[in-house]
């Protein structure tokens, strides 16, 4: 495969991977909501890493699935770069929960939006190079479509505990996100990296639940709702594993910053997905979550993330 073919072919599938992130927002949402009644009394920290552990659980099955016992026989520099996905990636969900938890959500999502401008700045102290200007200008694009979609009042921002712990988190996520165009991993097996990353990330999450479990029963009542399995099946499968093994196999091929910025639209799709699949899983699975409406925010915010990547794609080449 010629280089401009392959670079357009890994465009067009991490696009569809960023689709499926964007609902499987929405899936995670209610598989949340669903977990609730079964954790009476627990703290967020729990519910957010035992919700997690299943989750990396089915990518380490898929992957042995698909490949075999031998996905998970790994160089040592495999190994390496699968403890720091692993790392970066827990550390990061840390804290963005627990900064959640100290600000609003809208914040969250802006702040989070950040990497676009972090991963630009890695490269450039990496590689003693200036950024280009469309890359920049995209990046501001993004965080103003992204603060349009998230709603910020400016009249009410501040940089509080909460606030800080997003951006440190977004520290984390940017540099997942280069590791993954690293030259030192670049002949690393894509399926062997995930799935060991998914089960270093399965055992950390499942540490902090049991760190953090007030009542043991609290730890396998969840699995008794047949409800609660096909959504975290789903949200595994289409919010977790099935995205992060499209991006370790084929962000390779495209620019850091150019990937950054489709996976921006992540915050779009989700917004599109609220407006019509929250009701149909609500009845499914007996849980109060309703369809949001469709706003301009999110036609006018949606649009300057278009822009963004369109300005990219028109000034950048393949050998970028």
């Amino acid at each position: 495969m010629n280089p401009g073919t392959r670079h357009w072919t890994a465009l067009t599938i991490l696009a569809a991977s960023t689709l499926a992130t964007g609902v499987g927002f929405v899936l995670f949402k209610a598989s949340v909501l669903t977990q609730l009644p079964f954790a009476a009394g627990e703290s967020t920290w729990f519910i957010s890493a035992h919700n997690l552990v299943p989750r990396f659980a089915v990518g380490v099955l898929l992957l042995v699935a698909l490949h075999g016992g031998r996905v998970l026989q790994l160089t040592r520099r495999e190994w390496a770069q699968a403890v720091f996905m692993a790392v970066t990636s827990f550390a990061g969900c840390l804290l963005q929960n627990d900064g959640l938890q100290r600000t609003t959500a809208a914040t969250t999502a802006f702040l989070t939006q950040f990497y676009v401008i972090l991963i630009p700045l890695w490269w450039a102290l990496i590689q003693r190079k200036r950024p280009s200007w469309p890359v920049l200008l995209a990046s501001l694009l993004v965080l103003a479509g992204v603060a349009v979609l998230a709603r910020v009042d400016w009249r009410t921002f501040r940089i509080g505990r909460g606030e800080t712990e997003v951006l440190i988190a977004t520290l984390f996520f940017s540099a997942l996100l280069c590791s993954l165009n690293w030259p030192a991993f670049h002949n690393n097996r894509a399926e062997r990296t995930s799935a060991a990353m998914f089960l270093v990330e399965g055992g950390l999450f499942a540490a902090v639940s049991l760190l953090t479990c007030r009542d043991p029963a609290h730890l396998l009542a969840p699995y008794s709702s047949l409800g609660w399995l096909g959504v975290m099946l789903a949200a595994a499968v289409l919010g977790t594993a099935g995205p992060f093994i499209l991006m370790n196999r084929w962000q390779r091929f495209v620019p850091t910053a150019e990937a950054g910025l489709i996976y921006c639209f992540s915050p779009v799709i989700a917004a599109l997905a609220e407006v019509v699949l929250p009701r149909p899983l609500a009845r499914w699975v007996g849980i109060d979550y309703p369809n949001q409406p469709l706003t301009s925010a999110l036609v006018i915010g949606g649009g300057l993330i278009l822009g963004a990547n369109a300005l990219v794609q028109w000034k950048s080449s393949p050998a970028e």
